[in-house]
C-alpha cells in the first residue's frame, strides 16, 4: 500500500514539475515573439523614412594645360 501512495506521489510531482517547466518554456517563447515581432506590420505613428536622393557627380576640372581665356 505505501510502495502505491509513493508511486502516485512521484507520478503526481513529475507531473507538476512538467507542467510548470512548459508553461515556463511557453513564456519565454511569448516573449521572445513580442521583441521579434515585424514593426513594419504594425501601423505606425512617423511615416517610413524616404530613401536620401542620389549625389550627382562632379563637374570635370578645366584643362590645366590650356591658357585661361582674356577678353
Amino acid at each position: 500500500m505505501i510502495k502505491r501512495l509513493a508511486l502516485i506521489g512521484a507520478a503526481v510531482a513529475g507531473i507538476v514539475l512538467l507542467r510548470n517547466k512548459v508553461r515556463q518554456q511557453q513564456a519565454e517563447q511569448d516573449l521572445w515573439n513580442q521583441a521579434t515581432d515585424d514593426v513594419a506590420a504594425e501601423p505606425s505613428a512617423t511615416p517610413a523614412p524616404t530613401p536620401a536622393a542620389p549625389v550627382p557627380a562632379p563637374a570635370p576640372a578645366a584643362d590645366q594645360d590650356s591658357p585661361p581665356a582674356t577678353s
